[in-house]
């Protein structure tokens, strides 16, 4: 008849398993949300760059928004994505 420690052994993953797939969905998050964080900053500084001199201060806001909506929501992906990883 198996032990208790036996049927233990059976049940407990094993903690030397290098990847499970909360890992690897923690790692894409955090990926995207890295990625979506950059990619949000980068479009706002090039149509910022884009813009003449004189339209430039009466699209600071929107752009100031715009681009902290892209970071928070990257943020916000990247800390999920630690908190599984």
């Amino acid at each position: 008849m198996p032990s208790v420690v036996d049927l233990a052994a059976v049940w407990t993953p094993n903690p030397d398993q290098p990847y499970t797939w909360a890992k690897l969905f923690g790692l894409l998050a955090v990926v995207v949300g890295c990625v979506m964080a950059v990619v949000g900053v980068y479009a706002v500084r090039s149509t910022w760059r884009g813009l003449d001199p004189a339209g430039r201060r009466r699209q600071l806001r929107a752009l100031a928004v715009t681009a902290g909506a892209f970071v928070a929501v990257g943020a916000a992906l990247v800390a999920f994505g630690v908190w599984l990883f």
